[in-house]
C-alpha cells in the first residue's frame, strides 16, 4: 500500500476469459494505478468506439507471470492508441485503463461477488498508539559485553463493536529467514482486525476500517493512513490437505492522494494512547461505532482538517464551525422555546398582520425557533470544557462571538463584518481552539468521562497545545 510496484501478466474480462491480452499493471500509492495493454480486451469494438460500458470494464481479471490471481475493480478506459504510417496499420492497439482498486489473490467475476467478512490492516502510528510490546527490558544484566534479545509475544486483544461486529488487535513477529553471523533481530508489528459474521460489500468493509482509523486520529492527533490491508471471505479458503483449510489472504491496494509519510509520533506525544484508556476502551470503541452514523457529518468535517495536514485557509475554519453546529443539532435537538408555544406565537403574529404580509412573515418565522450558531457554541463550550480548554479559551463569550462573526463574514462576505476579520495566523489559532473543543466533545459523546478527558488533556504532550495558550 505504501510502495510502488508493477505486475506483468495476461489480462481479460470476466465475460470473455478466453481472450487474454498481455500488459503491465503499475501501482503508485500517490499518483494512481494504471493497466497498460498491448491489444484490445474487446475486439468486437471498433477502434473509434472509445466507450466501454461499465458492465464490460468495471472489473478486469489478470494472471501474473508469478501465477497470482488479480482482480482490478472500478476500471475506466483512459486512452486507446494505434499508430499507422501512410494509412497502413503498423502496430497493435494500445489500451490504458485507470484502476481504482487492486485485489491480489483471487478472481472476482462481478461486483456482487466482492463480499468479505474481515478486514485486517497495519496503520501509521498504530504500534505506538497501542503502546504494548513483547520486548523484555532486562536492565539487571551485569556481564560485560553481553547483549540479549528477550521477547514474549503479547496476547491478542479482542473487543465488541456494534451489532454482530467484532474487533481484535493482533501481534505478528518476523525474524531472519536464515541464520546469520552478522545480525539477529525481531520485528513486532501490530494489526487491526475488524470482522462481521455476515458478508459485507467492499465499500462496507472499508468503511469499518475508516471508522476505526478516524478514532485513532482523536488519540494520535494526526492523520492516520493504512500501510497494508488484507481482506478475508470465510468461504474463500486455501486447502493444505492434512494441515487443514485456512482463509485465503486477499491483498488490497488503493491510491491515497492525501497520504503523508510523516515521522512516527511516540506514544507520549499523543493526546492519548491505548494504555491510558485501556479500562474504558471496550465501552468507548463500542459507542464510537454505534454513534458513528448519527454523528458522521460532524466527524467528517473535523477529520478533513487532519487529513489536509498543514493546508489552511478560511474553508478550514468554516468546516470546523459547521462541524460544531452539526454536532449540536444532532445531539441536542431543542429549540429556543417549546414548539407548541412557538406555534401559538406564530399564529398570534399572523392574526394581527394584514393578509398581504402573511407569506413574507411565514418565511421569516420558519426557522425562527432554531438556535443560531452562537447559542449552540455557548452550550458546547459549557458542556465540553476542561481545565486545559479553560486556559486556552479563557473568555468563552468572546470566543463564541468571534467564531460567529467570522463564520458569517466568510459565508456572505458582508461589508458590515469586514472590520471583524483577523490576521490569518490568528484565524489559524482560533480554528485550532475550535478543533480542540470538538475533539473534547466527541470523546464526551462516546462515553469518556469528564474526569478522564480532563486528565488526558492535562497530561498530553505540551507541544500539542502550548501555542494556543494566551
Amino acid at each position: 500500500m505504501t510502495e510502488k510496484f508493477e505486475i506483468k501478466g495476461l489480462w481479460f474480462l470476466p465475460s470473455n476469459k478466453g481472450k487474454k491480452v498481455s500488459g503491465i499493471l503499475r501501482f503508485d500509492p500517490i499518483e494512481g494505478s494504471y493497466l497498460e495493454l498491448i491489444g484490445s480486451l474487446d475486439e468486437n469494438k471498433s477502434f473509434e468506439d472509445f466507450n466501454f460500458s461499465l458492465e464490460n470494464c468495471s472489473i478486469i481479471l489478470g494472471t501474473s507471470v508469478d501465477s497470482e490471481s488479480i482482480t482490478l475493480y472500478q476500471c475506466y478506459l483512459s486512452s486507446r492508441q494505434r499508430k499507422s504510417l501512410s494509412n497502413e496499420v503498423v502496430g497493435p492497439t494500445k489500451e490504458t485503463f485507470y484502476v481504482n482498486f487492486i485485489l491480489k489473490g483471487y478472481h472476482f467475476d462481478n461486483e456482487e461477488s466482492l463480499k468479505f467478512n474481515t478486514i485486517a490492516s497495519s496503520l501509521q502510528n498504530f504500534d505506538e498508539w497501542l503502546n504494548i510490546t513483547g520486548f523484555q527490558n532486562d536492565s539487571e544484566t551485569t556481564i560485560e559485553n553481553s547483549y540479549s534479545i528477550n521477547y514474549i509475544k503479547p496476547k491478542d486483544i479482542e473487543f465488541d463493536l456494534h451489532g454482530n461486529h467484532k474487533g481484535k488487535f493482533t501481534f505478528s513477529v518476523s525474524r531472519p529467514n536464515v541464520y546469520s553471523q552478522k545480525h539477529e533481530y525481531i520485528i513486532q508489528e501490530v494489526w487491526l482486525e475488524l470482522s462481521c459474521s455476515n458478508e459485507k460489500s467492499l465499500r462496507e468493509i472499508r468503511e469499518l476500517l475508516t471508522r476505526f482509523q478516524n478514532f485513532l486520529i482523536l488519540g494520535i492527533y494526526r492523520s492516520v493512513f493504512p500501510n497494508k490491508i488484507i481482506l478475508y471471505n470465510n468461504s474463500i479458503q486455501n486447502d493444505f490437505g492434512i494441515a487443514g483449510k485456512y482463509r485465503k489472504q486477499i491483498e488490497f491496494y488503493q491510491t491515497i492522494r492525501k497520504r503523508r509519510n510523516e515521522k512516527e509520533r511516540h506514544s507520549f506525544e499523543m493526546l492519548f494512547n491505548y494504555t491510558k484508556i485501556k479500562d474504558n476502551f471496550p465501552s468507548i470503541i463500542k459507542n464510537w461505532f454505534e454513534k458513528y452514523d448519527k454523528l458522521s457529518p460532524a466527524f467528517n468535517l473535523l477529520f478533513d482538517q487532519f487529513y489536509n495536514g498543514a493546508v489552511f485557509n478560511e474553508n478550514t475554519f468554516l468546516n470546523l464551525a459547521q462541524s460544531a453546529e452539526t454536532l449540536h443539532s444532532r445531539i441536542y435537538d431543542h429549540t429556543k422555546m417549546p414548539k407548541n408555544e412557538y406555534n401559538a406565537m406564530k399564529k398570534e403574529i399572523l392574526e394581527i398582520l394584514p393578509v398581504k404580509y402573511h407569506s413574507w412573515m411565514s418565511e421569516q418565522l420558519h426557522f425562527g425557533n432554531y438556535l443560531d450558531l452562537s447559542q449552540r457554541l455557548t452550550e458546547l463550550t459549557e458542556k465540553y470544557s476542561n481545565d486545559i480548554i479553560d486556559r486556552i479559551i479563557p473568555e468563552k463569550s468572546i470566543f463564541v462571538k468571534q467564531v460567529k462573526d467570522l463564520r458569517n463574514y466568510y459565508t456572505h462576505y458582508s461589508k458590515s463584518l469586514e472590520k471583524k476579520v483577523i490576521p490569518e495566523r490568528d484565524l489559524l489559532f482560533l480554528s485550532e481552539r475550535l478543533k480542540m473543543l470538538l475533539v473534547s466533545g466527541f470523546l464526551f459523546e462516546i462515553g469518556m468521562s469528564k474526569e478522564l478527558s480532563n486528565t488526558l488533556f492535562q497530561n498530553a504532550n505540551p507541544n500539542l497545545f502550548r501555542h494556543l495558550i494566551p
